[in-house]
C-alpha cells in the first residue's frame, strides 16, 4: 500500500484535482454551442456553416415554406413598395404582392432551423424578420457570410438613392 510522505502532499493532490474541474469550460456538457448564421442560398450556407448542401437545401425550403405562408400581401404593388420599399416586392398571383425573400437566419443547434429574412427598413445595413426584428449586420450575435453582408449593404444603399 502506497503511504503519503506527509499530510500537506496529500493536501496539495487534493487541491490539484479539486481545481482540475474548475474554470470556464465554454460549453456545459452535453449542450452544443448555438451559432446564428445569415446566408443568401444554399450554396452560401454549405460554404460557411459547415452544413452538407442537402441540409442546408432542406433547411431553407422550409424557410421558403413558411415566407410562401405567412408573407404579409398587399393588393397593389404600389400599396406593398409603400410598406416595404422600392424594389422589394416580388408579385405572387395575378393580383397580389410580398415582400422579397432577401436572406435566412439559420440557427445551428441539435437540430438546425432556418427562417425567412427581408430586407431591413432601419437606416444601418441588416435584415428582419416576418415580425419585423431588425437585424444589423454588424451585430455580434449573428455570423454573416460575406454574400449576406453584401446584400445587407445592397439594400441599404438602394434606400438611400
Amino acid at each position: 500500500m502506497l503511504r503519503f510522505a506527509n499530510s500537506r502532499t496529500l493536501a496539495a493532490l487534493t487541491s490539484v484535482l479539486a481545481l482540475a474541474g474548475c474554470g470556464k469550460s465554454g460549453t456545459p456538457k452535453g449542450k452544443v454551442e448555438v451559432k446564428q448564421y445569415i446566408v443568401v442560398s444554399a450554396v452560401d450556407c454549405a460554404d460557411n456553416t459547415g452544413l452538407p448542401f442537402e441540409t442546408c437545401i432542406d433547411l431553407l425550403q422550409t424557410a421558403i415554406g413558411a415566407h410562401d405562408k405567412a408573407a404579409t400581401t398587399y393588393p397593389k404593388i404600389e400599396t406593398c413598395e409603400k410598406a416595404e420599399g422600392a424594389d422589394r416586392c416580388e408579385r405572387i398571383g395575378e393580383k397580389s404582392y410580398r415582400a422579397r425573400l432577401t436572406a435566412f437566419q439559420l440557427t445551428m443547434s441539435d437540430k438546425p432551423t432556418a427562417v425567412p429574412l427581408y430586407a431591413g427598413k432601419a437606416a444601418t445595413a441588416g435584415f428582419r424578420t416576418s415580425s419585423n426584428v431588425e437585424i444589423s449586420a454588424d451585430a455580434d450575435t449573428f455570423i454573416f457570410t460575406k454574400s449576406a453582408a453584401d446584400a445587407a449593404h445592397l439594400h441599404i444603399s438602394k434606400k438611400k438613392s
